[in-house]
């Protein structure tokens, strides 16, 4: 079977499930390991498929992480509105988390007139912003620098926000629906299960646009979220379910 054939073939095994071994994979198309390898950074590459520590997925809308550049042009106004909400939690003093999405860093220009901030983020852009201003003290992780989301990752990323204690956390996600909140990237996840654990409030910033969407990493339950501040009033049921656990605020 040459290359091309293969490589179809993996894209209809992977249309029938919505995750599968490399190893099951493997015993599947009765190939070499070094032969799938191959087909499957091939198809990684074609952005056809998403590979995560021996297991394999189809690229849906439900798993792929937009770049920083086209999540800025999504829901504008509303995000405008959120930062706005989200900007009356903010006082002299803090310690804040932020976290690289476009929806938080619509805050940033509310940092202007505060006092002695100390602002620690993983955002390329919420730093090269925060830069000019002279009443920030800021901090920015190192790590694995994922260029299409402008953030900074992994477990250099994570280690280095273990390090400090926020009065408040703000990020935003990829989803949610009534059992929790998702990120199409578990890397984006992870690192913001550590905000989440090294802060005192978290606020979970979410256009319309995010609701009864949910994706392959869970992010979080409500539990651990303080406050979800969106644009436009979560349908009854949603707000039955979730308000038990947390406030919404739109």
């Amino acid at each position: 079977m040459v290359s091309y054939e293969r490589m179809s073939k993996i894209l209809d095994i992977l249309s029938k499930r919505k995750m599968i071994s490399t190893i099951q994979l493997e015993s599947l198309m009765y190939c070499s390991t070094s032969t799938l390898r191959r087909d499957l950074i091939q198809l990684e590459k074609d952005g056809k498929i998403i590979r995560t520590h021996g297991e394999v997925r189809l690229v849906t809308t439900n798993n792929v992480e937009y770049t920083y550049d086209s999540r800025k042009q999504e829901e504008t106004s509303g995000k405008k509105h959120i930062a706005e909400t989200a900007s009356t939690f903010l006082t002299d003093n803090q310690s804040i988390f932020i976290d690289s999405s476009s929806t938080a860093a619509m805050l940033v220009p509310y940092f202007a007139n505060l006092q002695n901030l100390r602002v620690i983020t993983n955002g390329i852009e919420i730093a090269r912003q925060l830069n000019n201003y002279d009443n920030i003290t800021l901090f920015f992780c190192g790590g694995h620098i994922d260029y299409g989301t402008n953030s900074a990752l992994g477990d250099f990323a994570i280690h280095f926000i273990n390090n400090f204690h926020a009065d408040i956390c703000f990020m935003s996600c990829r989803g949610l629906d009534r059992f929790g909140a998702y990120e199409a990237n578990y890397n984006q996840a992870l690192l913001k299960q550590q905000m989440i654990a090294n802060a005192d409030l978290t606020v979970l910033l979410a256009d319309s646009s995010k609701f009864n969407t949910s994706h392959y990493f869970k992010l979080s339950n409500y539990n651990v979220i303080d406050y979800i501040i969106t644009n436009e009033a979560p349908v009854e049921s949603f707000q039955d379910t979730v308000t038990k656990e947390c406030e919404i605020l739109w």
